[in-house]
């Protein structure tokens, strides 16, 4: 596409092509998502940034991996605490969020 194009014409071209408008806010999370559960282990400040057990804090990350998590789910590397990525996934699905 090049020159000028009506508004109608783009948003036509964007359907047939499978293109959304979409806010940085709203896709960021989505990115973050899909990096951070390519790892192994996550720290509770990743799991809360990525939005992957809902828009929670840091702070509620830790509440939900004492209440839910089996102590050999998570373990201490270098003074902070990491989740297995099997049981970041399995509770985000719990709480319908992965």
């Amino acid at each position: 596409m090049e020159g000028y194009v009506s508004i109608p014409e783009l948003i036509e071209y964007m359907k047939r092509e499978g293109l959304v408008f979409a806010r940085e806010a709203d896709i960021k999370p989505i990115n973050l998502q899909q990096k951070y559960l390519r790892k192994k282990s996550l720290t509770f400040r990743e799991i809360a940034d990525a939005n992957l057990w809902g828009h929670i804090g840091k702070s509620r990350v830790e509440a939900i991996a004492k209440e839910e998590l089996i102590p050999h789910e998570k373990f201490k590397d270098r003074n902070r605490w990491k989740v297995h990525r099997a049981a970041v996934e399995r509770i985000g699905k719990n709480r319908g969020i992965i």
